[in-house]
């Protein structure tokens, strides 16, 4: 629609539509997607039975720890170093007791949850190990110097650097599940 204003002569269009498009709408076709589902069996994973063998074999460590802190809190056996029988200190059997029963029961319960294919259960007896050596040093130092005059750091040294040993070896023996490829640990 045209307007004509007055005195100006020229001629303008109307802008009350503004608002509005003009125009043929353009439809594309959109392309079908497909959507890929697996409707076939699922095959278990074959998981390697180094797990269950580790476990049980913790399990069994864990109850022989067990008889040895209890074994701990007599005098059997200790000696000084000319084969005399000694006397420890009672702080001594009390420590070697309960960071015994302590470890012992990480490495039965880490063991058990090995066998169930969990990783948890081999953090648990890695705790285990890092509580059974520090329990090792702590008993050591409670010891004292029962063996003889001056064997107090002898023992608190030679427990440091053997259990790390032990402690090195036997955290390799229960990682060995982890290192499998087909370990299955969950």
């Amino acid at each position: 629609m045209l307007l004509v204003l007055e005195g100006q002569g020229e001629l303008m269009e109307d802008d009350s539509n503004s608002n509005t498009l003009s125009g043929t709408p353009v439809t594309h076709a959109s392309p079908h997607e497909t959507v890929f589902v697996n409707t076939g069996p699922v095959l278990p994973v074959q998981k390697n039975a180094a797990a269950q063998v580790i476990g049980w074999f913790v399990v069994v460590y864990g109850i022989l720890q067990i008889l040895g802190g209890l074994l701990g809190a007599t005098d059997f056996g200790m000696t000084d170093w000319e084969g005399n029988p000694i006397s420890t200190p009672l702080s001594y059997k009390v420590s070697v007791v309960l960071f015994s029963l302590m470890a012992a029961g990480l490495f039965a319960f880490g063991g058990y949850r090995m066998t169930l294919y969990e990783k948890r259960g081999i953090w648990i007896v890695f705790g285990g190990l890092a509580l059974g050596y520090i329990g090792n040093i702590i008993s050591s130092l409670l010891m004292g110097d029962a063996q003889g005059e001056g064997m107090e750091l002898v023992n608190v040294g030679a427990s440091g650097i053997c259990g790390l040993i032990g402690v090195g070896v036997c955290g390799v023996i229960v990682a060995i599940p982890l290192m499998l490829s087909d370990g299955g640990m969950e």
